[in-house]
């Protein structure tokens, strides 16, 4: 993801039903960032929702997990 100004920003994994699997906070730059999750941190699969928070900006997106 990038960001338009340093700053923090939180990743939220949830199931189907909108149970939270995993929440990631952190500070990021400016411009390009990644956050890259493992079977640990989200040991749910089929289908999940992400969403990023940053500042003024949210975003919600579709993912699917298979073992």
């Amino acid at each position: 993801f990038n960001m338009a100004n340093e700053g923090s920003a939180t990743l939220t994994v949830y199931d189907v039903t909108g149970k939270v699997i995993t929440t990631i906070d952190g500070d990021y730059v400016k411009g390009y960032n990644e956050i890259e999750l493992s079977r640990n941190d989200v040991p749910a699969s089929g289908v999940l929702y992400y969403q990023l928070s940053a500042e003024e900006f949210t975003a919600t997106k579709k993912m699917i997990t298979v073992k």
